[in-house]
């Protein structure tokens, strides 16, 4: 009881600091843990990519094997109050659940590892056993990358656990849960339309750029990527087909589609992600044209986020752009570009944290899979480092649901997930650390 109660007590303390990025302040969290980590006798570090802007580092020394790199951010993306049941950064502990932004995305990881961190302290050690708690990941790394441009040997190790997977779906079958070895690639775009400026009473001797833009975003609305046979992608979701009784045998491409559709009709949030790792989704985010009530608009200006499977590579995706948008006038900048990355999956690690699962899930099944979103463990992977995403959580309900509280709104884990996560990460780091 002592544990889980430290535990939840640690995740209220830090969603109650707002780190909303932007603008992060995310100085302000691990400054908490930094006094939190001394209290326990470990000694940390705080380095800033800019001012306000902290990222911790703590290193446990071991005897020279494989290092392991525990790795969150502490930043979480913005929360309307009015639209909560209860204050987004009250870190409320209510009917079972911490509630609060942050609260699956993803402070309960900050503290589940930052916990499992201070409990092995006094113990014996394979490898070093690193902890860092970075900032800016929501709005594209910052943090890690100025750690692996600036301090590469402090947060560089052998392995890296990070967010990005290990939700449990309680299937027909059983429970399927995934591990996240491989990113789709992530290319955000903007897209310009110039016009001639007019009087609106005369919209006749002016060009507007917004009807320019409104032809590319009919060629958007339009776009339907294919399903692409890659993997992981395709082992976990023909796996989650099968175990949802939606299949019987080997999945192919031509009936895919259907069955991801029949999936939705189940659970939409389920087949509408399975869907978003098979193929290239192309989302219009950010529109901005005009400068007054009365003047034809001369420039328009769209943001794109665009995420393929891997296996595409930026020059495909540009190549795809220009076909999608031929004859129009536009001009198109990138504005982050990061190509698709994948781990291995015959690896120690790998295999302590599939046994430690299954201990803990027994009969449950575990898939390599490919997340629809980003994280910060495509920086490592670049490296060729193997990067796995696992916060073991088993999604009781409806995915759809659950889904949309990250990033969404009345963000909250129950108790009983929090300490779930944290006993089947510390079996797995035990199995894979300890002497």
């Amino acid at each position: 009881m002592g544990n889980t109660d430290a535990l939840v007590r640690l995740l209220s303390n830090l969603i109650q600091i707002d780190t909303s990025n932007p603008p992060g302040n995310e100085s302000e969290a691990t400054a908490f843990l930094k006094d939190w980590l001394w209290e326990k006798g470990i000694k940390s570090e705080i380095i800033e990519c800019e001012k306000g802007r902290g990222n911790l580092i703590s290193r446990i020394r071991g005897s020279g094997g494989p290092s392991l790199l525990l790795l969150s951010h502490i930043d979480v993306v913005s929360a309307e109050p009015s639209r909560w049941k209860l204050p987004p950064f009250s870190g409320a502990v209510k009917e079972g659940y911490v509630w609060g932004r942050g609260a699956l995305d993803m402070k309960s990881m900050v503290a589940v590892e930052t916990m499992i961190f201070s409990e092995v302290v006094d113990k014996e050690l394979k490898g070093d056993l690193i902890l860092a708690v970075t900032a800016d990941e929501e709005k594209g790394g910052a943090g890690v990358k100025f750690l692996l441009e600036k301090e590469r040997e402090k947060i560089v190790a052998d392995y890296v656990i990070n967010e990005g997977g290990g939700e449990g779906i309680l299937t027909k079958k059983g429970w399927l849960f995934d591990i996240q070895t491989a990113e789709r690639g992530v290319f955000w775009y903007r897209v310009y339309t110039k016009g001639s400026p007019a009087h609106g009473s005369t919209p006749g001797l002016g060009i507007n750029a917004i009807e320019r833009m409104r032809l590319l975003l009919d060629r958007l609305s339009m776009f339907r990527g294919s399903m692409e046979k890659v993997d992981p992608s395709w082992r976990y979701v023909e796996s989650l087909l099968k175990m949802m009784c939606l299949a019987d045998s080997d999945v192919s491409k031509d009936i895919v589609e259907n069955l991801l559709e029949r999936l939705v009709e189940v659970d939409r949030g389920l087949g509408e992600a399975a869907k978003a790792m098979l193929k290239v989704t192309m989302t219009p985010t950010m529109i901005r044209g005009g400068v007054k009530e009365n003047i034809v608009p001369y420039e328009c200006e769209l943001t794109v986020d665009c995420r393929v499977p891997p296996s595409y590579s930026k020059d495909g995706v540009s190549k795809m752009i220009g076909e999608l948008f031929q004859g129009l006038e536009y001009d198109i900048m990138f504005i982050q570009e990061s190509e698709p990355t994948a781990s291995p999956v015959d690896t120690p690690l790998y295999k302590a944290i599939e046994e430690s699962l299954f201990k803990n899930v027994p009969g449950a099944v575990l898939k390599p899979s490919t997340k629809t979103g980003g994280t910060d463990s495509r920086y490592f992977r670049k490296l060729g480092i193997p990067s796995y995403g696992f916060q073991p959580l088993m999604v009781k309900g409806s995915y759809y649901d659950w889904s949309r509280m990250i990033h969404g709104d009345n963000e909250r884990i129950s108790i009983e997930n929090l300490v779930f996560s944290y006993r089947v990460l510390k079996q797995a780091v035990g199995a894979f650390m300890l002497k």
